[in-house]
């Protein structure tokens, strides 16, 4: 399986993801990646809002178009582990928060938000990787909601060379996973850079909020949580907080 790209760049847009949905809808071609300095109504994942300021940071949609079916988790967890490669290849420290958060020294610096169409067999009709990455502080700093969370890559000034180079050197590795699945070569790698294991967690489904410890990961990227009644749970939805 091979991916080709087609790299378009805006200035702004509402949502990549957004975007890339309706193209995919229109049938264009697994490989389309849609790249803007910023957003006017960013994503992430539960639907909330991803804070997409100019200039500070990368935003990105890939469109796929996988002719064989995957793990829940797969894509987004590929997604994470490109993205980590790519922030240590700038020589910073990156780790992963269960499900699709990118965090560098304990805050978080990138999201990740995948979205799919099956037909009635559950065959993908396309599926849209989109990530959002704070590559740098924003002016003014970030909004009170997140300033003591939310963290950039690099602590320098806005550096255009820099961007391409990190946008680059992203999406080769992302070729690279994505050419070899329905091989998870990607596991371990996943798994390595996991915060939370054998931490405290509380875990909010629609079904309720439960208290546990994380523990692993399966091969479908479920989290295993032994539950404070004694039970264990795979989570392939809902939230993990860290205690």
């Amino acid at each position: 399986m091979t991916l080709n790209y087609k790299v378009h760049a805006v200035d702004s847009v509402k949502s990549t993801n957004t975007a890339v949905k309706a193209l995919a809808k229109d049938g264009a071609p697994e490989g389309y990646v849609l790249v803007a300095s910023s957003q006017t109504n960013g994503r992430g994942r539960l639907n909330r809002v991803f804070f997409s300021p100019k200039d500070s940071g990368l935003y990105v949609s890939i469109l796929l178009r996988p002719s064989m079916p995957l793990p829940p988790y797969a894509l987004t967890c590929m997604s994470a582990v490109a993205l980590c490669e790519t922030i240590e290849s700038f020589r910073v420290t990156s780790n992963i928060k269960w499900v699709n958060d990118v965090y560098v020294q304990n805050k978080k610096a990138a999201g990740i938000l995948v979205e799919s169409a099956l037909d009635p067999i559950g065959a993908f009709q396309y599926a849209v990787v989109g990530v959002g990455v704070n590559l740098y502080f924003p002016d003014g700093g970030f909004p009170k909601s997140i300033e003591q969370t939310a963290t950039a890559v690099f602590d320098g000034t806005p550096d255009e060379e820099q961007r391409r180079q990190f946008l680059k050197r992203f999406l080769l590795r992302f070729k690279r996973y994505y050419e070899q699945l329905p091989e998870i070569s990607y596991l371990e790698s996943y798994r390595e850079r996991l915060i939370g294991l054998g931490r405290r967690v509380l875990v909010s489904e629609p079904d309720g909020m439960h208290y546990g410890t994380a523990l692993d990961i399966d091969s479908a990227f479920r989290l295993i949580v032994r539950l404070d009644d004694g039970s264990e749970k795979a989570l392939d939805r809902g939230e993990v907080t860290l205690l």
